[in-house]
């Protein structure tokens, strides 16, 4: 997630029927709403402003559904620092203008296909919707009797929000035709699909705390993975360790987990990833890369996992617990570390130095990549010409590493240049982050504009064609 994408904790609400709100980044859209929530945040250096085309980087401001503020930015190296200002969309059941409708997408194969064995291609059944053979990734290996899918490269998006839109009656379009989102991205090119997950998103001060579900939790996760998977994409778990969003200013335990010792913390951790990840494999759904943390780069469960300096033990012992309880469940499984300094080589090479001399053991390193959007928002992490610079210096400093952008939006096809001209196929690819949001605080890149109303999301066909382009050139299509 990117820096400061905070929970409110007190909702100020401003009825306003019948209010037209302009988003200038979604093409021109008019969002109409029944009710506008305005959110007083309780996080640190926040700047309110309000999320456009439904929400911004929590759930969509449907009607009946409150907008609140908060995020991004990073702390400084080993500081922990509070993030600067952004936004954060939450939904929850207003007293009026709630979506009437029936949930949108079903998450059926639009083209008629089913999945193989874990991991390995759809079989279509005939003609996909795009017109041609339905694939997942062209020419990937299976990475095992396990299943774990390994794409030859990762066109992916982070689609978590889509339980959520669905609740409040989202629909998804191409070309005239209603699809799951997750197909529609597959259709033009798209491999994988990144879900977050927190720890009990319901609790006080959490994320669902005030929502009609809670969403975002395990229960969710699963639903929406199986639905990947059954249609034969790759699956990334991005696992927060927290009952709300974390980055680099803002890594709170759990409310359950509150206090504990680090030893404590440490079997928390590895109860807690062993359970989510057996109960994914149970369910069909099993994760093919595993994120320990989100943006981990001041550390994670404060104040007893934060990295600063030269100290990362704790952070340390907290990371293996984690990726020991994946191994266990299949070894197969690639583990992501993830990170938010890919336009500083600087702070990557202090932060992976630490974590490394540490001890700790894993496969991919991710990185956040915001570069500034086309509405005018400033972007988090430099330009694609640093990103090249800072990935080029990773992958010839650690070699045994493979890199992924984890999070991006503008900049789209730089991003996966970036990943793709890495030596050695070392760039395993991205993750395109909540790709049918606009927002005026944070700098997202749309592939969806709406038609009509908040929820009614219709594929930008330009922009798909990008993507289906990108498949065909890394050979993955």
């Amino acid at each position: 997630m990117v820096a400061g994408r905070c929970h409110s904790s007190r909702m100020l609400l401003v009825a306003a029927l019948g209010v037209q709100v302009f988003r200038p980044a979604v093409r021109g859209a008019w969002l109409s709403a029944a009710l506008l929530v305005v959110a007083s945040s309780a996080c640190s250096s926040q700047s309110t402003g309000t999320a456009t085309g439904g929400g911004a980087n929590g759930l969509s401001g449907a009607p009946g559904a409150p907008i609140v503020g908060g995020s991004s930015g990073g702390g400084a190296l080993g500081s922990g620092g509070t993030s600067g200002g952004g936004t954060t969309m939450q939904p929850m059941a207003g007293s009026s203008g709630v979506v009437a409708g029936s949930p949108g997408a079903s998450g059926a194969n639009s083209s008629g296909g089913v999945s193989g064995s874990a991991g390995g291609l759809a079989a279509t059944g005939g003609a996909a919707a795009t017109g041609g053979a339905a694939a997942t990734g062209g020419t990937a290996a299976s990475g095992g009797a396990s299943g774990v899918y390994k794409p030859a490269f990762i066109l992916g998006a982070d689609i978590t929000i889509t339980m959520e839109d669905e609740h409040w009656g989202a629909s998804y379009t191409d070309a005239g035709q209603p699809k799951s989102i997750e197909q529609l991205l597959k259709d033009h090119g798209f491999n994988f699909i990144r879900i977050d997950t927190f720890v009990n998103p319901g609790a006080a001060g959490g994320y669902a705390a005030s929502m009609p579900q809670s969403f975002r939790d395990l229960a969710h996760t699963i639903t929406l993975a199986k639905r990947v998977k059954s249609i034969g994409m790759g699956f990334l778990l991005d696992l927060h360790y927290a009952d709300t969003w974390t980055n680099p200013g803002a890594q709170t335990p759990p409310a359950a987990w509150a206090g504990l010792s680090l030893a404590a913390l440490e079997t928390r951790v590895y109860d807690y990833t062993k359970d989510a990840v057996s109960q994914l494999k149970a369910a069909s759904a099993l994760p093919d890369i595993v994120q320990i943390g989100n943006e981990i780069t001041n550390g994670m469960l404060w104040e007893v996992g934060r990295a600063s300096g030269s100290n990362f033990g704790n952070l340390a012992t907290l990371l293996k617990a984690g990726i020991r309880a994946v191994r266990e469940v299949d070894p197969a499984i690639q583990i992501l570390l993830h990170i938010e300094k890919c336009n500083s080589d600087t702070t990557s090479q202090w932060w992976l130095d630490g974590v490394l001399a540490a001890g700790v053991a894993f496969d991919i390193l991710g990185q956040s990549c915001y570069a500034t959007a086309p509405n005018g928002v400033a972007g988090y992490q430099g330009t694609p010409a640093q990103w090249q610079s800072t990935f080029k210096a990773l992958a010839t400093k650690y070699p045994d590493l493979k890199f992924i952008i984890a999070e991006y939006s503008a900049q789209q096809r730089a991003a996966n240049d970036t990943m793709f001209d890495l030596p050695n196929r070392r760039g395993l690819g991205t993750f395109n982050w909540d790709p049918t949001r606009a927002y005026d605080t944070h700098p997202n890149h749309p592939l969806f504009t709406t038609n009509g109303a908040w929820n009614r999301f219709v594929a930008i066909p330009e922009l798909m064609a990008l993507y289906e382009k990108m498949a065909t050139d890394y050979g993955i299509r």
